[in-house]
């Protein structure tokens, strides 16, 4: 069996012959193989892994996003529209911020949101993924408004998120299936489940299950792809029922708002309130809210991530949907929220890094963000991330790692970084406070900044020490010591592996000795 041919040979019906494993077990072949969802895969678990992790998780999330120019420009986006915005928090240019002003559950779920639009945009039937896509934003948003204020917010809106994973992955790799289940729903009147029962041998809830077990999707999150029986739902009896319930409420909701109009749509809702009312125990006023709350949510990230809402039938119910009132507000605040995005709109970026403006309004940005924290309760760490991820975003190094002092180890010690491997690099940077003749105790104690075009160079290359040429490839660096009462405290190491590939200006030189001396701030407040 080729499983890269298109699905109308035979390889078609091939999910059909084994059942209902017979079809999981296709569907995992065709998105190893298939040059989409691999990478999409490969986002979603080491996001997942980073959720699950105890330790760290601010900094192994902006890593991660940060690996993608585009990914971290369009985030930050989202994070900035009128919407998502917590007031009084200003303009966000950082995903480190991003983390401390919302929360890391909530920039993880919004990175996911995105990762999904992004892997379905330039397919010839981008549409009708994106509706897909568009359904499951939905319906995380239902998820995380009906969850209330506590806690559980960006677990319900995950889980109701991924409710539609089945669904998605279908439209995706079995097209002509979806079409068929679509007509079989139609035809006979049955459920979506059941016609693809019919269609794929198996529920579309237990392939999406299948998927998330092996893409590594915490039980929490499998245990909730599961939908409810038919009947009143009893009040749930612990946090997984719960997650469950409100997943299966909001996909259930958000199908009804994409599906259904008028009077039926309302009648619909109504019998989906009275159902779940004893596990809500929300008023109708408060349940309208809820579910104005999505949809105005889910058409302002559409917005943001650049999808006409036009495009899709669901995009026209939203919109049908919002009332007249609704448009007229969003069209008067529109104004206001281009100017807002204009404000923190980032340069769409190639791996290569920002150009020389682009780097300079990046750095100007930072030094704007970490002043209005300075002036806040804030975390040292914290401080000193989002110093780090200006300078790696604004200037295009490959890696960025910064060193503490370590006064019982007499060491200057890596800490962390931001690029491809940096924790493993900044676990070899182990610094003797003693002084010897080379270029990293040179800038220590002279507290001057360097710059090394070229390792090799044979001006320079006796004072490069072994330990270096061990830890990396890079052949050319900077450093930029911070120093408290003459005495360094800490320094920041940033790198590129081409020599004489790092280009500094003067003004850009300015700034980052801005960011060193804020961090050098920090440290003196904190201490």
């Amino acid at each position: 069996m080729d499983t890269e041919s298109p699905p109308e040979s035979n390889e078609a019906d091939t999910p059909l012959a084994g059942g209902g494993k017979g079809t999981l077990e296709f569907l995992l072949r065709r998105m190893r193989h298939h040059k989409d969802f691999p990478a999409l895969a490969e986002s979603v678990e080491a996001i997942n892994r980073i959720a699950s992790s105890e330790k760290e998780n601010v900094e192994k999330l902006s890593a991660l996003l940060l690996r993608d120019f585009a990914l971290t420009n369009k985030l930050l986006r989202v994070v900035n529209s009128p919407h998502f915005r917590r007031a009084g928090a200003g303009t966000i240019s950082t995903v480190s911020r991003a983390v401390l002003v919302m929360g890391f559950d909530a920039v993880r779920n919004i990175a996911l949101a995105v990762v999904l639009f992004d892997h379905v945009r330039d397919r010839p039937d981008a549409d009708t993924l994106m509706q897909s896509c568009l359904l499951a934003n939905l319906s995380g948003s239902l998820g995380r408004e009906l969850a209330g204020d506590g806690r559980d917010r960006e677990q319900a809106y995950i889980c109701a998120l991924f409710h539609h994973l089945g669904r998605l992955l279908t439209r995706f790799y079995f097209p002509e299936e979806a079409d068929r289940i679509a007509t079989e729903c139609e035809r006979s009147g049955c459920s979506e489940e059941n016609a693809a029962i019919k269609v794929l041998g198996m529920p579309l809830h237990e392939l999406g299950i299948g998927v998330a077990r092996n893409w590594g999707f915490p039980p929490a999150i499998v245990d909730s792809m599961r939908p409810l029986p038919e009947g009143i739902v009893r009040k749930p009896a612990n946090a997984g029922e719960r997650m469950r319930a409100l997943a299966t409420l909001a996909t259930e909701l958000a199908d009804t708002i994409g599906q259904t109009h008028g009077e039926a749509r309302e009648k619909a809702i109504g019998m989906l309130r009275s159902r779940c009312a004893r596990m809500l125990d929300l008023s109708n006023e408060a349940f309208e809210a809820n579910m104005d709350s999505a949809v105005a949510e889910t058409m302002d990230f559409a917005r943001v991530v650049g999808l006409s809402l036009e495009r899709t039938p669901l995009g026209r119910s939203l919109n049908q949907f919002s009332g007249q009132r609704s448009k007229v507000a969003m069209t008067a605040g529109s104004d206001a929220a281009s100017e807002a995005l204009e404000q923190a709109r980032l340069p769409t970026a190639d791996a290569a890094g920002s150009s020389r403006s682009e780097a300079q309004d990046i750095l100007a940005a930072g030094i704007q963000e970490i002043s209005n924290s300075l002036v806040e309760d804030f975390r040292l760490n914290d401080i000193l991330r989002m110093i780090l991820e200006v300078i790696y975003r604004a200037m295009g190094f490959e890696r960025v790692v910064l060193c503490i002092r370590d006064p019982k180890q007499r060491t200057m010690q890596g800490r962390f970084g931001f690029g491809p491997d940096a924790a493993e690099l900044a676990r070899t940077f182990r610094i003797g406070l003693d002084f010897t003749p080379d270029i990293f105790h040179a800038s220590l104690d002279k507290g001057a900044d360097v710059l090394i075009s070229d390792v090799g160079d044979p001006a320079i290359a006796a004072r490069i020490p072994d330990w270096f040429r061990s830890a990396t490839r890079a052949r050319s660096f900077v450093l930029l010591p911070l120093v408290v009462r003459q005495r360094p405290v800490a320094l920041i190491y940033a790198e590129k592996q081409t020599p004489n590939s790092i280009r500094i200006s003067e003004h850009e030189l300015t700034l980052l000795r801005t960011l060193r001396n804020q961090a050098v701030l920090a440290i003196r407040q904190s201490s």
